[in-house]
């Protein structure tokens, strides 16, 4: 199935961690505009964060044209954190998506959980201190994570090669009959 959806965490993967939310022009990760810009793919964001400090975030990082109160999903809405797959479903309902064709890209273990509860393909997007630290990897891949990447280039790619494969999938088979 292609990819349709990508259900976006904020801190630590649109945007690198951070305790100052007071910067203005608050950078984007590297190759986050560049996934946000491919044709043809919704996006929205789940957080444990609530919609007005997100909607505030937003706004700093010039993502207004890409989010807002219609594609951001937070905890308070689902009830509970991304552990469980509440708001990831919740996500999926209101974007009008089915998990097979959704990918989450989060930083977070129980994230990684809820998003695999959801029946969605689980991308963990992980900073290079804990992408170089065996632990980390051998935790998600024991809950079966088998994207884990550090550089949002490697999901571009996945999310490219996942679109090449169900193009090449889908056309129709041609037999030319011999004469």
């Amino acid at each position: 199935m292609p990819i349709d959806l990508i259900i976006w965490d904020f801190d630590g993967v649109l945007v690198p961690i951070s305790d100052d939310w007071a910067e203005c022009d608050y950078p984007l990760t590297d190759g986050v505009r560049e996934i946000l810009t491919l044709p043809n793919l919704k996006h929205c964001i789940a957080t444990n964060g609530t919609l007005e400090q997100t909607l505030e975030k937003v706004k700093l990082c010039g993502l207004t044209d890409i989010f807002n109160e219609q594609n951001i999903f937070t905890i308070d809405m689902a009830g509970v954190g991304k552990s469980s797959p509440d708001i990831f479903l919740l996500a999926l309902q209101k974007m009008n998506e089915q998990p097979e064709n959704t990918i989450v890209i989060d930083n977070s273990y129980t994230a990684m959980k809820g998003a695999i509860k959801a029946g969605c393909l689980p991308i963990s997007f992980l900073d290079c201190e804990h992408y170089e630290n065996s632990y980390w990897i051998k935790r998600l891949k024991n809950i079966g994570i088998k994207h884990i990447f550090c550089c949002m280039e490697n999901v571009k790619k996945l999310i490219k090669i996942n679109r090449e494969l169900y193009i090449q999938n889908s056309a129709p088979k041609r037999f030319n009959k011999l004469i």
